[in-house]
């Protein structure tokens, strides 16, 4: 039967807790690949579950954390609910352009089953009130094609249940640890939107650490692709010898506000350029000619309220120096609270308009955007992780 949220009832979230919690009368296992898990989603199916492992049921799942669209309170609640009986696997590839993306469920019992294969997730959204379309299909076990249908579920579930190639681990108390510290999964109130899934990079070591992070997951076999279109060529209308644009990481100093004991002053609005890149291209920010004197700080100079586009909004941006710093400032709350750490700040200049002269986009961790992007950050900062890069 195909089923359409929220055209046409009942919903994946009642479907499923029909099913496990006994009212179906007739399963004792389940089975399931799932991209996301939220708690939002998982608060409404909980009770269920424990009831079914409780009548002796088992429950064996595959949870995918691409994008940080799986939450840390998630994987805690569903370790907990799953218990020692029960198995909840994690699956991630570090390959670019790879995602963990199915939603499958299976329900099964001695002479019937039930699979539920669609678009939904294991989030409040998925099970209840995003537009989802799935078909739910009961199978009789003494019908063949039943029969084959069902051992067809199996093996999609055994093959990305598979550790053999590095890209499955079993969820545990010290997995989620690592996950929460590596930046894989995010807690509920910053983990990502249901989104389209794209591959989660491995995340950056924070300032201070010593070499390069291992990743918790290695890259699965290689996986045939269609032939992309290279796009068609775009007149290049930037001027000779500036930029068109600049990208480079975020860090702890850029997104952070510093003390947030009470009673001590937050440190100012500041994103950080290293000076390497201003003086690649001082062009590009109009250094020195386009910046002052302060009179109240010798040397120091400044460039008022220049006029930046970010998330539909144009806003001042103080741009500051002094000789005896080693970084080149924006001061803007805006810029400040627009990123996270490991995000990428993407500066453009803007071309034929009095109002603007900079756009300012946001690049996410884990988009194939900022993947894209890390390819152009190739420079390296003194006694820092931060990368930067000029592209055309």
């Amino acid at each position: 039967m195909l089923n359409a949220q929220p055209s046409f009832p009942p919903s994946l979230g009642e479907i499923l807790k029909e099913a496990l919690s006994g009212q179906a009368g007739r399963y004792n296992l389940l089975r399931g690949a799932v991209a996301f898990v939220k708690e939002s989603g998982l608060r409404h199916l909980q009770d269920a579950l424990s009831e079914f492992m409780n009548q002796g049921g088992e429950i064996r799942l595959v949870v995918g954390i691409d994008h940080r669209g799986t939450s840390i309170e998630a994987l805690r609640n569903l370790l907990d609910r799953v218990g020692p009986n029960g198995q909840v696997l994690i699956n991630h590839d570090e390959a670019p352009y790879v995602t963990f993306h199915p939603k499958l469920y299976l329900l099964e019992g001695p002479s019937h089953a039930l699979i539920v294969v669609g678009s939904g997730n294991l989030t409040e959204g998925g099970l209840y009130t995003n537009d989802e379309a799935f078909f739910a299909i009961e199978l009789d076990k003494s019908d063949p094609s039943s029969v084959e249908t069902l051992r067809r579920a199996h093996a999609a579930l055994d093959s990305w249940s598979d550790p053999s190639n590095g890209t499955v681990r079993e969820l545990s108390d010290q997995l989620i640890t690592s996950l929460a510290n590596q930046g894989y999964a995010l807690p509920e109130r910053e983990a990502s939107a249901e989104d389209e899934a794209v591959q989660t990079p491995r995340p950056p070591q924070p300032d201070g650490g010593e070499g390069p992070l291992v990743p918790l997951f290695r890259r699965g076999p290689a996986r045939p692709r269609p032939m992309r279109p290279r796009p068609e060529p775009v007149a290049d209308t930037t001027p000779q010898g500036i930029p068109r644009g600049f990208a480079m990481t975020l860090m702890r100093t850029d997104v952070g506000t510093g003390q947030v004991t009470p009673g001590t002053a937050a440190r100012s609005p500041e994103v950080f350029i290293p000076l390497g890149a201003r003086d690649l291209h001082p062009e590009f920010w109009q250094w020195p000619d386009g910046f002052t004197e302060d009179p109240t700080h010798p040397e120091k100079r400044d460039r008022w309220n220049v006029p930046v586009s970010i998330g539909g909004q144009i806003v001042q941006v103080n741009m500051m120096t002094w000789p005896d710093k080693h970084d080149f400032r924006l001061r803007s709350e805006a810029l400040r609270s627009a990123g996270q750490e490991g995000d990428i700040m993407k500066i453009e200049r803007v071309e034929g308009r009095p109002d603007v002269e900079y756009h300012v986009e946001i690049v996410p961790r884990g988009s194939r955007a900022h993947e894209e992007l890390s390819r152009v950050c190739m420079n390296a900062t003194p006694n820092s992780r931060r990368v930067w890069g000029y592209y055309d």
